[in-house]
């Protein structure tokens, strides 16, 4: 016969206290007091008190640039079922959890990413207070919406109070760094010369086209001997290179054409050219007078026909600047700055008919006010139809 002793059947007091504390839910969880409520009853009165935090604001940044929105904004809710599913059993408190709705949350980053994205910004040369500087490079950004969408719900689930959300970020480095810039600009000491001319920024087509021709010039560098193509830095005006229609002269009526608007890219150009003092080779005008530029010095472009071409006669490099800042497009020429010189510019011209005009220009060089230099630069031969609109 076996006899069972009372010390071995019988459960100690401190034994059944452990227990039974682990089968009591917490006191509160996330600062709110469930005590005596089933899960259901929990579940509800969270979700009630704990709704203004889905309105509260979070921010997410790429490190440089940050946008606002609420965690409701942003698909993120109240993770009920992990605050009340009895993993916080004998806890007198269980913290606030947050889940993410994945699919929801991949598809909000994805269209907030372009907001994000930057190009990648060469090193370039400024002028401030008279004084050249050189600003630095920067990397271009993209956001990678599949890795932040995991990195982010990892966070959120983890860390809910954070309300700074860091996205995943690719770069992309500078074509040109600063250093490099330094190194290729070696010998300028100044500005050559500068021309700016205004144009009306609700044709936006001819917008687009201004922006786009002066962004491809802006930063060039053209080394001791070698000659500038505006033809050949652009490429061809089509649709396939970004270029859009809109209005352009050709044989003395205006007409729409691809990449109308480039022909004053080119025109304030040329007059930055000319009054930097360099080597003019080639260029061609308008068939009508145009209103943004002096008689006889503006310059129009034709693919395979006609250019503006220049040379850089120096011993340095010159660095072409060219900014479009609202109506207004300036283009600026640096190199070794002259000291003591003045470019004059002078245009004769003479009416040949109702609609023909002829006007050359000249270039005069000083130095200390001596002429060194003074040439015909080029002649222009207007010749336009009678039913040309300006």
């Amino acid at each position: 016969m076996i006899f069972l002793t009372g010390a071995i059947i019988a459960l100690s007091p401190a034994f059944a206290q452990q227990k039974v504390a682990k089968n009591t839910p917490p006191a509160t969880i996330a600062g709110v007091s469930v005590k005596g409520l089933n899960v259901q009853q929990m579940r509800q009165r969270l979700g009630r008190v704990l709704a203004p935090k889905l309105n509260q604001t979070v921010i997410l940044t790429d490190g440089v640039k940050k946008i606002k929105r609420t965690r409701k904004q942003l698909s993120i809710g109240l993770d009920l079922e992990g605050m009340t599913s009895g993993g916080g059993a004998g806890k007198a408190s269980v913290p606030l959890k947050f889940k993410v709705d994945a699919l929801q949350f991949q598809k909000i980053l994805r269209k907030l990413a372009p907001q994000f994205s930057a190009n990648p910004q060469n090193a370039k040369i400024v002028e401030q207070k008279g004084a050249l500087r050189f600003v630095s490079d920067q990397s271009g950004r993209t956001v990678d919406v599949g890795a932040s969408a995991t990195r982010l719900a990892s966070q959120i689930a983890t860390q809910p109070g954070n309300r700074l959300l860091s996205l995943v970020v690719e770069k992309q480095p500078a074509k040109i760094s600063v250093e490099a810039l330094k190194a290729k600009t070696k010998g300028i000491t100044g500005r050559l010369g500068q021309f700016v001319t205004a144009f009306n920024p609700s044709s936006q087509k001819r917008t687009h086209n201004i922006k786009l021709a002066a962004s491809v010039i802006n930063g060039n560098i053209l080394p001791p001997g070698q000659v500038f193509s505006i033809n050949k830095t652009l490429g061809e005006r089509t649709q396939a290179h970004g270029y859009l229609t809109a209005p352009v002269i050709v044989e003395g009526k205006k007409i729409p054409g691809i990449g109308g608007g480039v022909s004053q890219v080119a025109g304030t150009l040329f007059n930055a050219v000319l009054v930097s003092g360099v080597r003019v080779l080639e260029y061609g005008t308008h068939a009508h007078p145009i209103a943004y530029l002096p008689l006889g010095r503006d310059a129009t472009l034709a693919w395979n026909h006609i250019d503006l071409r220049f040379k850089n006669d120096s011993a340095v490099p010159i660095y072409l600047s060219y900014v479009v800042k609202g109506n207004r497009l300036t283009a600026t020429l640096y190199g070794a700055k002259v000291k003591g010189q003045r470019v004059n510019l002078t245009v004769t011209s003479e009416k040949l008919g109702p609609r023909r005009i002829k006007a050359v220009l000249y270039r005069t060089i000083k130095k200390n006010g001596k002429v060194v230099k003074k040439e015909k630069v080029g002649q222009s031969d207007y010749n336009w139809k009678a039913d040309y609109n300006e």
